[in-house]
């Protein structure tokens, strides 16, 4: 099969992770994969060197730029896809302009769910959101919120396929790290580590996650606290710099540290005694599986459809209470090893790459 896919960028991101994934599976499926960008910030297009994975960078120079919607049109006629998917929401929007009269289905994604659109985001809709053939949401959550939102799809255009995770390649990057984390940043082995994976934006609640770790932190001195991730690049600085502030008033902030965007996030969470996520809401967690993949238990907030992902229901904290997590995250790290071994079991029966990519054909193959 013969498959263009459009995101925003390719940043550090959940969908771009799993643009970035899948394509690499597909072409190792057989398939012919056709990835375009539409920003020159694409500081993970190294992820994808030595694949045969076709990248063409279109910049857009202003919210609407018909320049690209007509080169967009020009790479479908040239390269003569079975399908356009598009990622996010300029992509999709994009996508389904570039696809007019061409026969070819557009696919849109739905990568979250429950949450608002700017002013410009429902003009958009509005006028276009029809011209998409089917969408495929990355939970069932999302799934309910992309019926809302396409009316005209019948329900058997709107699937769902969860995100997938390379559990191979985890175990071979593992098998190489040589890296002792608790040492390099803390300067010992005798401490416990909580790692939370996230963009800072509103709607992963850093004020939240940030009153967790202090009083994780506060409430038993072995605890230290990594947050991995940093601002989209679209966005402006105020809701960083409210957490900044909010960080440099901390009483234990010396246990709490911040790493910006990583390429090691996996090692990481392999060594780090819990994660957790205190998000408002979301599609299908990257943060949730990958620390899953790796054995490492994870507590979250009640989102989307982590409690048909959870292995236990105490690890959801429906509260939202900072004290709450604090107790699940310690009794996570009593039960590590029963819990990391489910963890991964789970993610082997569910959401291995490879099963996760051939699902995703099956389902384009239904819209052919």
């Amino acid at each position: 099969m013969r498959i263009m896919m459009a995101i925003t960028s390719l940043n550090f991101g959940g969908a771009e992770t799993q643009v970035i994934n899948l394509s690499k599976e597909l072409v190792t499926q057989g398939h012919q994969v056709l990835l375009i960008s539409l920003s020159n910030d694409v500081p993970r297009i190294v992820e994808l060197e030595g694949t045969h994975v076709e990248i063409i960078i279109e910049q857009k120079k202003r919210k609407l730029d018909f320049s690209v919607i007509k080169n967009m049109r020009s790479h479908i006629k040239k390269w003569q896809p079975d399908i356009v998917h598009g990622y996010l929401y300029d992509a999709e929007f994009y996508c389904r302009l570039a696809g007019i009269n061409t026969s070819i289905p557009i696919i849109n994604s739905e990568r979250n769910d429950n949450y608002q659109f700017n002013l410009n985001q429902r003009i958009g809709d509005y006028l276009t959101a029809k011209m998409a053939d089917a969408v495929i949401a990355n939970s069932y959550a999302g799934q309910v919120f992309a019926k809302k939102r396409y009316h005209h799809l019948k329900d058997n255009r709107i699937n769902v396929v969860w995100n997938g995770i390379d559990t191979k390649k985890i175990k071979h990057r593992l098998a190489q790290c040589t890296t002792h984390y608790k040492y390099e940043l803390f300067g010992t082995d005798k401490v416990k580590i909580a790692c939370m994976v996230a963009a800072i934006k509103p709607q992963k609640d850093y004020k939240l996650a940030l009153q967790v770790a202090n009083e994780l932190v506060e409430s038993d001195d072995q605890w230290r606290v990594i947050f991995l991730g940093d601002k989209l690049t679209v966005s402006n600085d105020d809701y960083k710099n409210t957490i900044t502030d909010q960080y440099n008033n901390l009483k234990n902030k010396d246990k709490i540290v911040f790493l910006g965007n990583r390429t090691d996030v996996i090692e990481l969470l392999s060594q780090a005694d819990v994660s957790f996520l205190t998000s408002h809401h979301e599609g299908f967690p990257n943060a949730v599986l990958e620390s899953m993949s790796v054995g490492t238990p994870c507590i979250t907030t009640n989102f989307s459809d982590i409690k048909k992902i959870a292995i236990a229901p105490w690890m959801i904290i429906e509260n939202r209470q900072p004290l709450d997590f604090v107790q699940a995250i310690n009794k996570a790290a009593d039960e590590k090893q029963n819990l990391s071994n489910q963890s991964i079991t789970w993610v082997n029966e569910n959401c291995a790459l490879d099963v996760i990519a051939k699902k995703l054909v099956d389902t384009y193959n239904t819209y052919l």
